[in-house]
């Protein structure tokens, strides 16, 4: 098949874990034989970064536009301008990353990967008067932006059932829906050759991903904690700041539990990139991840300290070997029977 992919980022300008994401799988699927050309999104807000390499086969068409905030009105108005000189008809499926609120005149497949409604109200609390104002106008403009897209939409593909849950109990969804979860990239998350240590480890650095239960357990524990992101010291927290993806593996290798209390997190990689690198999990159901961890790898709860006793002995090859049944090559071979 011939293929549209078309995303608000894409490397080298990265903005978040979506880049990944993208490069991932459609490295996997051009190698299983298909075309992909991709219309990507070029915030001018955005540095490029060299760290990750995208193979030559992908025909790659830049659409600059000034910043991701408000990327639901910027990018598809400056992609509605790119299209007049493109020919999507020469695509048999158009994969959109990003809500794009109007038809694109060929078969197409929307992927979910986060649930901006419920998100933005982790972040409204540290706004001030003026850009909660901004951020409520914004919300209403994003909301028919986000209705259209899946109204043009043949088919929805969400990360999660969590996802899926949350968009279907704010939006009306009358397309065919599929649950594909996420992949890990084994080539970087893998049990490293390092000592194991007696501490505890969070990635994150937010109230939605569970930064404030993680400083409540972290005054109570002997053992340390330590949090991958830019975040305040606290009693028995200890902050990493943040580390290239060879660095984290690292981390996760040597802990002995990584733990991911989220109050709202629509897939969570941490989970997965933890048990690739052998190491247990404990973490809430407010995590879309949480629906492929089983007793042999982790435990889904909200209660940390007895749970992180009872699974930090867990075998270190049953995580890698749940991780392995999460690689970008059946990721790729998934959404490849959905198109």
């Amino acid at each position: 098949m011939n293929l549209l992919v078309i995303s608000r980022e894409f490397p080298p300008h990265v903005a978040g874990g979506i880049s990944y994401h993208l490069k991932n799988l459609y490295s996997k699927i051009a190698e299983l034989g298909h075309e992909v050309t991709v219309l990507a999104g070029k915030p001018r807000t955005i540095d490029a970064t060299d760290t990750i390499e995208i193979p030559e086969s992908f025909d790659i068409h830049w659409v600059d536009y000034y910043s991701l905030a408000g990327y639901h009105l910027q990018f598809p108005t400056a992609l509605y301008n790119a299209l007049r000189g493109f020919d999507v008809q020469n695509h048999d499926v158009a994969l959109t990353h990003t809500e794009i609120p109007y038809d694109l005149g060929i078969p197409t497949v929307h992927k979910v990967h986060d649930a901006k409604h419920i998100e933005r109200r982790f972040g409204r609390n540290q706004m001030g008067k003026l850009t909660r104002i901004a951020d409520s106008t914004l919300a209403k403009t994003r909301r028919w932006t986000t209705q259209r897209a899946l109204n043009c939409a043949d088919k929805l593909v969400f990360n999660s059932k969590l996802t899926e849950s949350a968009w279907k109990d704010e939006y009306q969804i009358s397309s065919p829906t599929h649950t594909i979860y996420n992949g890990v990239d084994q080539e970087i998350f893998y049990p490293r050759d390092v000592p194991s240590k007696e501490y505890v480890l969070f990635v994150g650095n937010s109230p939605r991903k569970g930064l404030p239960e993680v400083r409540e357990f972290a005054r109570n524990v002997s053992y340390p904690v330590y949090v991958v992101g830019d975040v305040a010291e606290s009693k028995n927290l200890r902050v990493i700041g943040r580390v290239d993806q060879q660095k984290l593996a690292e981390y996760y290798s040597s802990a002995m539990v990584t733990i991911h209390p989220a109050n709202f997190e629509a897939f969570g990689n941490v989970i997965l990139e933890s048990l690739a690198c052998g190491t247990p999990v404990v973490v809430s159901n407010h995590c879309g991840a949480a629906e492929i961890v089983d007793d042999s790898c982790g435990r889904v709860t909200d209660e940390l300290e007895n749970s992180i006793e009872s699974v930090r002995k867990l075998d270190s090859s049953s995580c890698v070997t749940r991780a392995s049944q999460y690689a970008w090559e059946d990721v790729a071979q998934e959404t490849i029977s959905v198109l």
